[in-house]
């Protein structure tokens, strides 16, 4: 990414320290999903471990510069390296490789080109059939210093094989272009990306040679900055991929609530699925709700929900597919600590009818005084509520009779510490 001006990064860098220690949301992936049934790993870059900078000999050097020292402040640049914030602006997080000390992943101020090239040897040769290639990516930035414009990371999957003439030919399925990451300013978080592909009968030639490339899709300009971890080729012995293929799953919390989101690349026979919740590790898992499914769909479907009950510390999510026949199957799992440093609000019916659901989340019992005005600042009404420490949820009964049009809610504490601000619509 590049900007226009040029920051004193020595008070920027102190004060990102700081924002740093207090942050207490975190949210990662900690299981890989699978993109076939059965998978078997016939080939992984994890970048090592470590704490000093290094290159990797499968970056494109014409596409990426390495940088050992110094700030990645120029497009087209990388380093190999254990902590995404090369950066002031960037996230501070470690790899996605799981159980690593000092676990190395592939840092990138991104410019576009294929960057990422991998030849997979097999003296005994590939068979005929379903490959799946995945990946996990992090949109780094932390601080958006490119505002509306900013670009977002979108990587495409080249999978060739090597045929008989030397040439390098396309499985089926290749080029595959996946979403946008995200840009996510609050909590750092690795996606996984991937697909599957179909190498076909060569008749009596063995194959012995896949090549995997990535491509940056994101020409040069502000944003584009991303960290890869966990690259891996598989091949699928019980057939082609799974009926529903996860491309993304986050949770992050919203007010006093966590917003659960995840995205589907294909989907076949798709009934429903069930966003579920453990606050123990993963040892148990409770219903949060069940969301509709698009049945059978071959483009990409963004789906969310909301957890409005999270408990205090850390609470892990996964997602469960169920198909018409019954079958499932569950996607990677995320989790989110949640801050319960300060009273946080989120409004739940915006627009709004006869009333306005706010979900609480406090740290103590405390007083709330609750102000409705027009966009004229002329006040409509006003109402005071205790609310207990933890989670809930109250209704803001007085606006069933006042005119349809824009509001402004304000909730202030009872020591005059605004709570929330915002633009409400009455229907």
């Amino acid at each position: 990414m590049q900007e226009n001006s040029t920051p004193k990064f020595g008070s920027f860098k102190l004060f990102l320290l700081t924002t740093f220690l207090l942050i207490s949301i975190t949210s990662n992936s900690l299981f890989a999903q699978s993109f076939c049934a059965n998978e078997t790993t016939l080939f992984t870059e994890n970048f090592g471990t470590g704490s000093t900078p290094s290159s990797h000999p499968d970056v494109v050097p014409t596409s990426l510069l390495y940088q050992p020292l110094g700030e990645l402040y120029n497009e087209g640049v990388y380093r190999v390296i254990n902590n995404t914030q090369q950066k002031p602006d960037w996230h501070a997080s470690p790899d996605h490789t799981v159980n690593t000390v000092n676990g190395k992943m592939l840092v990138v101020n991104g410019s576009g080109n294929g960057f990422y090239r991998r030849v997979i040897n097999s003296p005994s040769g590939f068979s005929a059939g379903y490959y799946s290639v995945s990946l996990f990516i992090m949109n780094v930035n932390q601080i958006n210093l490119c505002g509306p414009n900013i670009l977002l990371p979108q990587i495409t999957f080249i999978v060739e094989y090597q045929a008989q003439d030397n040439s390098w030919v396309a499985l089926t399925g290749s080029p595959l272009s996946t979403t946008p990451v995200a840009y996510n300013a609050t909590t750092p978080t690795w996606v996984q990306l991937g697909g599957v592909f179909t190498l076909p009968t060569t008749g009596v030639f063995n194959v012995q040679n896949i090549r995997l490339s990535l491509r940056d899709g994101i020409s040069s300009g502000c944003g584009n900055d991303y960290a890869i971890d966990d690259i891996k080729l598989a091949t699928c012995p019980s057939g082609g991929p799974l009926p529903v293929e996860f491309l993304s799953v986050s949770a992050k919390q919203r007010g006093a609530g966590i917003a659960i989101n995840w995205n589907t690349a294909t989907e076949v026979n798709n009934k429903y699925f069930d966003v579920e919740k453990s606050v123990d590790d993963g040892s148990n898992w409770s219903l949060v709700t069940t969301t509709k499914a698009g049945g059978n769909s071959s483009v990409v479907k963004t789906y969310n929900a909301y957890d409005a009950k999270p408990a205090a510390g850390i609470n892990y999510y996964r997602i469960k597919q169920v198909d018409l026949d019954g079958k499932y199957k569950y996607s990677i799992t995320v989790h989110v600590k949640m801050n319960f440093d300060k009273t946080s609000a989120s409004v739940l019916t915006n627009p709004f009818v006869n009333n306005i659901a706010i979900d609480f989340l406090s740290k103590t019992t405390q007083g709330l005084a609750l102000t409705l005005y027009d966009v004229a600042g002329k006040k409509i009404t006003t109402e005071r509520w205790i609310i207990p420490k933890g989670t809930s949820r109250k209704t803001f009964d007085q606006v069933n009779n006042i005119q349809k049009g824009i509001y402004i809610l304000n909730i202030i504490d009872d020591k005059g510490v605004l709570i929330y601000n915002g633009k409400l619509v009455k229907q």
